[in-house]
């Protein structure tokens, strides 16, 4: 007999298949928001971008753009763009990107109104537990499937260690998440697979952990059955708008789980332990180390690994077999050697690994380095 306790995520507004100017226009009147910064990378804001289209729908409620931000959350982009938050009569900040942007911004919404004023002082939110609520409203319209609009944390570097740590709060989600999949048609194949894969992670370990919720489970299995469908689709036919909303949606699916507080485990953990080390993205940590991690996993989860390949169309095959099918239709790197990443960097990846909460709620205990190891020289 099951016997849990349900908390709905935050509560947030996610509208799918509208153009984003259309959705963002009804937003901010929902918001009653009259005022608004518009935040994004590099890429995004060059001359005619997407940045421009988005500045332009906005009209005269933009009244700042914070342009630049850098992979990887660094604090230094957190400090700015709270800096652009505090211009008296700033309602809301629209994030236009991936997960780096929008985890920027969470952070910076926390920053705002616990009044922290440099990049050293947010180590201060990191032992709070009474950090006043975000502020403004955050309008994301997300152009890769990292998730990172829908979770109450943001991952931030801290450019002093190379460590990314997690800033909590429970209204840190964006209010509202605009899915529009013709934003998502300038993202690079690299970036919208390795996040599409990220994605798949989210929803395998969602659905394998060991502990479990009705709710994580439908969303993580509707989510693989999505993705696994989708973006072979969007390979095969980039400008297929249906079959990249398709992708969306099992992105904002993969993730539920997390909100509600299912941990994922050492496909994630170890991702961690690579970025800190090497600066690996997450989403080609997902594609290199979520194989071996199922691998690893199938002594203990072997029925539950088989409801999700039949869910994602190879009833029969090993999940690991499955996930490595599709990294390998992506193009994407499958062995940590092929990501730049150096033999005598996996002893630091290990304690990295071992150090992080989700490797210790991993489905199959990692007993100790020489297991981790183990599946670290497996993946290289």
């Amino acid at each position: 007999m099951q016997i849990g306790r349900f908390q709905p995520p935050s509560r947030q507004i996610v509208v799918y298949g509208q153009p984003a100017g259309t959705a963002l226009t009804q937003i901010l009147k929902d918001f009653w928001a009259t005022q608004a910064v518009l935040v994004t990378n590099t890429s995004l804001a060059r001359p005619g971008g997407l940045a421009d289209k988005v500045a332009a729908e906005l009209g005269d409620a933009c009244v700042r753009r914070v342009d630049g931000l850098a992979a990887n959350s660094p604090r230094a982009d957190v400090v700015r763009v709270a800096d652009a938050l505090r211009s008296r009569g700033i309602e809301a900040v629209v994030a236009l990107g991936g997960g780096s942007v929008v985890e920027t911004v969470k952070a910076a919404r926390i920053c705002l109104t616990n009044n922290v004023g440099d990049a050293a002082d947010l180590d201060r939110l990191k032992r709070s537990t009474t950090a006043a609520s975000p502020r403004p409203y955050l309008i994301s319209i997300p152009t890769t499937l990292s998730a990172a609009e829908y979770t109450q944390y943001a991952g931030i570097t801290d450019e002093r260690t190379g460590v990314k740590d997690a800033f909590h709060h429970p209204d840190l989600a964006a209010d509202a998440v605009i899915l529009d999949p013709e934003a998502t048609t300038a993202t690079p194949d690299a970036l919208w697979f390795s996040t599409g894969l990220r994605a798949l992670d989210h929803a395998v370990e969602t659905w394998c952990s060991p502990v479990r919720a009705p709710y994580a489970d439908a969303t993580a299995l509707h989510a693989a059955r999505m993705l696994a469908r989708a973006l072979s689709r969007t390979k095969a036919e980039p400008g297929d708008l249906a079959a990249r909303l398709d992708c969306q949606i099992g992105a904002w699916m993969s993730i539920q789980g997390a909100t509600i507080g299912i941990s994922h485990g050492a496909s994630h953990g170890i991702g961690h332990g690579l970025s800190a080390v090497t600066g690996m993205s997450h989403g080609i940590t997902s594609c290199i180390m979520l194989p071996h991690v199922l691998r690893y996993n199938a002594a203990v989860n072997a029925d539950r690994q088989a409801v999700l390949a039949e869910a994602m169309g190879r009833p029969g095959m090993p999940l690991a077999e499955v996930i490595a099918a599709l990294v390998a239709e992506f193009g994407l790197p499958s062995r940590l050697r092929d990501a730049g990443v150096r033999e005598e960097q996996l002893d630091a990846v290990a304690d990295a690994a071992l150090a992080s909460p989700r490797v210790k709620a991993n489905a199959r205990p990692v007993a100790g380095k020489a297991e981790m190891m183990g599946i670290l020289q497996a993946a290289w």
